[in-house]
């Protein structure tokens, strides 16, 4: 590809990741934030420290985060965190446009799939619940997963990299020119890394595997024979794997300042890798699958509204005319959404993070809903036809081979989309409808910068999130400023610690403070015991302090009744409740 022609391919996509950015960042949460139940302090500390977040660990996205947060010269970590997340977010957009673009050759078409992507313009929110989980909102939830820490905006952007990979190859492999087919396999090596390095991001990665797989032979059926190239894409992607895995033990040994679980032993590194701690595939995947299939689809419909008629017509033109395209992406966005229903009965906290590739998917048959509707419709109108044929240029000449029905045309339909658009009133067609597209998506930007609330369901600024920060330095204010007596213990629960540990870690308060969470109770952890082994433990030899939800038998409700709680005032008006005393053994009746 000739300089001039990869500038012109990046173009829509850089437009569309420079709007994407003008877009998210004024909607950025300004530093700390506990998203995800507590999930996203996380990452904004143990990214600083270069540790080990919860499982899967996660160290392709922290080292990631580590870069980001110590080169970005913007605010303080937790915001150069969330403000890598903003530009994940492009990437992904970017992705997307590239792959509609790659497919049909319309660059303004993709540009606005993208836009449409991130804005949601026909989003209306929807109740869901899936066997044995609690109801579901939906939001728009691309732009809403932009504006803070988690790796689940990482995951999508290397899936549309992986995507545009192998459609790459994919062209270039069955291209007749043995000049562009000699170095095709490239590409495909290319896309195992990539898989490398997604999989030791997240393990969704594992769900990409069965469409990557029937994509790859049908493009190259006698693949099976090639060993030589099967085995240096396993070795590539192996070996990126180790390289972001081996993160784990390293730092664990070295005692980084934040390690999840202990990583530095073979049982504490496969606890961690495999998430033992969540079970696995859920056992309930097969089970009610209509009812799962009902929840998705309304999910779907909540996000697209009535594109999603575009993008069933998308679906139903790329089966004839991009068949590798549907085995790839439709059994990826199928199998993630199987096991996201799924997943949803372990009590996930925010489980529409896991429709990330779905919904990638589902505005990629948008775009190529609409490229085809123009291409069929432009291909109808006598004098685009006439015109074609009589220039004499390329496009002519494969509108006139694509009518032959040459294997060419059934093998490698986008060359002639790519240049039927030359055709002027195509190429005017598809600048209308691009621009009419974009206007929609603009309409509803002033919602998406709204702050969430009950009467804006399409809100997901997370500007003015300052709370959980004011929190955080009450709790981890100095003693004698009217802080926690030194040397406090605070039982705490996931939610709240992650917070205070990112005082402690990263702002270096209260060093003296000893939080337990309840990761640290477990076997996998410190292995302390029942919340109310660590409050006899320290109780009369340390002030000891709780922050537990009202629920469970571990709960602030039942543990009331057992120990004598009263209000300790911290700084700003915030409190937090010491227990000072015990009542009797704890019962869990």
């Amino acid at each position: 590809v000739s300089n001039r022609g990869l500038g012109s391919a990046a173009l829509a996509p850089l437009i569309g990741a420079a709007v994407t950015l003008w877009l998210v960042i004024p909607t950025l949460a300004p530093g700390v934030i506990s998203m995800a139940a507590g999930d996203s302090a996380e990452f904004q500390t143990v990214s600083w420290v270069l540790g080990t977040a919860h499982p899967t660990g996660y160290p392709s996205y922290v080292i990631l985060g580590f870069i980001a947060t110590h080169l970005l010269p913007f605010g303080d970590p937790a915001f150069r965190m969330n403000l890598l997340q903003a530009f994940l977010a492009a990437g992904a957009v970017a992705g997307a446009i590239a792959v509609v673009q790659l497919l049909t050759g319309m660059r303004w078409v993709a540009l606005a799939t993208g836009l449409l992507l991130l804005t949601m313009p026909a989003f209306s929110p929807v109740s869901v619940s899936f066997p044995s989980s609690s109801p579901l909102r939906s939001s728009p939830v691309l732009w809403r997963l932009s504006t803070y820490a988690d790796p689940h905006m990482f995951h999508l952007a290397l899936v549309a990299l992986i995507f545009l990979l192998l459609l790459v190859w994919e062209r270039r492999r069955t291209s007749r020119d043995p000049q562009v087919t000699e170095h095709a396999d490239r590409w495909l090596v290319a896309a195992a890394g990539v898989y490398g390095v997604a999989l030791t991001n997240h393990s969704l990665t594992t769900m990409l595997a069965p469409g990557i797989a029937l994509f790859v032979i049908a493009v190259a059926p006698r693949i099976v024979f090639q060993w030589r190239l099967i085995l240096t894409s396993a070795a590539v992607l192996a070996g990126m794997a180790v390289l972001f895995w081996i993160e784990l033990p390293i730092r664990a040994a070295m005692h980084a300042p934040l390690v999840y679980a202990h990583p530095d032993t073979w049982n504490g590194f496969l606890y961690v890798v495999e998430g033992q701690q969540f079970g696995g595939i859920p056992s309930s995947i097969g089970a009610n699958l209509s009812d799962k299939y009902a929840e998705v689809m309304a999910m779907l419909s909540s996000w697209l509204g009535p594109l999603g008629y575009v993008a069933v017509v998308g679906l139903g033109t790329s089966i004839v005319r991009r068949p590798r395209y549907v085995l790839l992406s439709l059994l990826a966005a199928a199998v993630t959404a199987v096991f996201a229903a799924a997943y949803a009965a372990v009590g996930n906290s925010d489980l529409e993070r896991y429709f990330l590739v779905p919904v990638f998917v589902a505005f990629t048959y948008v775009g190529l809903g609409l490229a085809d509707i123009l291409s069929i419709g432009g291909s109808l109108l006598p004098d685009a036809r006439d015109w074609l044929m009589r220039t004499g240029s390329p496009a002519g000449e494969d509108y006139a081979v694509a009518q032959a029905g040459s294997d060419e045309a059934e093998s490698d339909p986008a060359p002639t989309d790519t240049r039927r658009r030359s055709a002027p009133v195509l190429l005017a067609l598809e600048t209308v409808l691009a621009i009419v597209l974009i206007v929609a998506g603009s309409t509803v930007v002033a919602a998406r910068q709204s702050v969430p609330g009950s009467t804006r369901p399409g809100a997901v600024s997370q500007a003015t999130q300052t709370g959980r920060e004011a929190w955080m330095k009450a709790v981890l204010a100095p003693a004698d400023q009217g802080g926690l007596p030194l040397d406090s213990v605070i039982v705490s629960n996931w939610y709240d610690s992650t917070t205070l540990w990112y005082g402690q870690k990263v702002e270096g308060l209260r060093p003296d403070i000893y939080i337990v969470d309840d990761t640290m109770r477990v076997r996998a952890g410190e292995n302390l015991g029942q919340v109310w082994n660590v409050l006899d433990t320290y109780l009369g030899r340390q002030p000891v302090f709780l922050l537990r939800f009202a629920w469970n038998c571990d709960g602030f409700t039942n543990l009331a009744k057992y120990y004598v709680i009263q209000e300790f005032r911290l700084p700003n008006n915030h409190t937090i409740k010491q227990v000072t005393g015990k009542i009797g053994p704890v019962s869990c009746s």
